[in-house]
């Protein structure tokens, strides 16, 4: 199966309550820029959620990607402050002045990899390949982090957290 230049996300939807079950996991909320990694052939893309090349704006996680096997990845660009905080407006500066290497790719989601489309598995075996994916090709604790799903019923979390992203 040929890989898409670009795969539309699946947006989050507001709720008054958060969904329950098995089949729905919880992530924390980032504030940042919703981002897709394109890998091919060792060259790496940065898009935007409606598909615009943001690569440039990106260079430093778009570097430390390029040896990634083909693959896209959906995640948020976000930059942190001293406390280790999400911080959009840190974010917007670091953009404006072309410090890409101050911003960490936190990535949540696995939609292809090589000649495979991913997408119809359970979003918890997508995830699972995700992490599996960065532990074997090398450190990219700077750069790109995997972010772990919370899998507790969303009640219980949500009186702990005031944000969260919950996904079927």
């Amino acid at each position: 199966v040929a890989m898409p230049n670009f795969i539309p996300p699946q947006l989050c939807k507001s709720m008054s309550r958060p969904p329950v079950g098995a089949e729905w996991v919880h992530e924390i909320k980032l504030d940042g820029y919703r981002m897709q990694l394109r890998v091919e052939h060792g060259r790496a893309f940065m898009r935007t959620r409606k598909g615009l090349d943001w690569t440039a704006k990106f260079a430093a996680i778009a570097d430390a990607a390029g040896s990634l096997s083909d693959c896209i990845i959906d995640g948020e660009v976000v930059a942190l402050d001293h406390n280790g905080a999400p911080d959009f407006s840190a974010l917007q500066a670091a953009l404006s002045e072309g410090r890409s290497g101050d911003l960490v790719y936190f990535v949540f989601d696995f939609l292809f990899e090589g000649g495979e489309d991913l997408r119809h598995l359970p979003l918890t075996e997508r995830k699972e390949r995700l992490n599996h994916l960065l532990g074997r090709n090398g450190s990219y604790d700077q750069q790109i982090k995997y972010i772990e799903h919370l899998a507790e019923a969303g009640d219980a979390r949500a009186r702990h957290l005031r944000h969260f992203v919950a996904l079927a």
